[in-house]
């Protein structure tokens, strides 16, 4: 092979890596070498330097790949004489000239991360309902009437109860046999509690609540504003057209979603429905 040696060294070790590099190859300039060499060779060359390497040692070994084109094979000693290629530079700073940070759009990415692994936790509580079980086993074949993840998310805001985010996330990380037994007591069950209030209205005091909440109910659709005042025993399905929402009616749209914008709903005897809730 064809190699490249650029030294870099100052003082005394300059004069030591142009003893040992005058042996292996012909000078090309003051700190330059150009030399065919074995592989042999190179590693002999390689131990050579970094056996009497000092602080000020830098040395760069290139290969002549083809006219245009040369590849960086090793450094030996101080590699911030060189950029990742073998380059010298011809200035230096320690000012951020790129200024990389400013172009990341992650700033919250860690909090993202978080988010989506309590989410995942929390996702799938709803399939823990005898209606899921039962359909699992082929005992139930009617159309859900509440679906998993709107029951997952009815679990998870028992769970928060009236708290703020400091006080239910201390709560599930120092969990107690008296809090688990009495926050299911607070689960809303819609169709059969009169009146249950709308899920994010609940958690208003605790947005980060809101925030996993949201991930849990839309983690396989999400929310279509239903069909106000259909007639009775007229076909509505989720989606339809709706000529109640307005931009006055969007501010505040968590406020006003309940269960029939995550599936349609309809009015089931409540032993049916308790199956939902059990």
């Amino acid at each position: 092979m064809n190699i490249l040696l650029i030294s870099q060294c100052n003082k005394r070790a300059l004069t030591e890596t142009r003893r040992i590099l005058d042996q292996f190859a012909e000078r090309r300039g003051d700190r330059t070498w150009q030399t065919p060499i074995t592989q042999a060779g190179l590693d002999t060359l390689r131990q050579l330097l970094k056996k009497t390497a000092r602080k000020n040692t830098a040395v760069a070994c290139h290969w002549i790949r083809g006219q245009d084109h040369s590849e960086l094979l090793w450094i030996v000693g101080d590699a911030s004489q060189f950029n990742s290629q073998g380059a010298v530079p011809t200035n230096m700073t320690r000012r951020n000239i790129l200024r990389q940070g400013d172009e990341n759009d992650w700033h919250t990415g860690q909090d993202i991360h978080l988010l989506s692994a309590l989410a995942a936790l929390l996702h799938d509580l709803g399939k823990a309902s005898q209606a899921f079980q039962m359909r699992l086993l082929g005992q139930l074949q009617e159309r859900n009437q509440y679906r998993h993840e709107w029951v997952s998310l009815r679990l998870f805001e028992a769970f928060v109860g009236d708290d703020d985010d400091a006080n239910w996330l201390t709560r599930l990380a120092n969990p107690s046999e008296a809090d688990d037994a009495t926050w299911l007591g607070r689960l809303q069950r819609d169709g059969l509690d009169q009146p249950v209030q709308p899920p994010f209205a609940h958690l208003a005091r605790a947005p980060l609540a809101q925030a996993i909440a949201w991930l849990v109910v839309t983690h396989h659709r999400l929310p279509v504003a239903p069909e106000k005042d259909a007639e009775p025993g007229s076909k509505t399905y989720l989606g339809k057209k709706v000529d109640w929402v307005t931009a006055h009616a969007l501010k505040d749209v968590l406020h006003l979603m309940d269960a029939g914008w995550n599936e349609r709903t309809d009015d089931g005897d409540d032993t049916q429905l308790a199956l939902y809730w059990h």
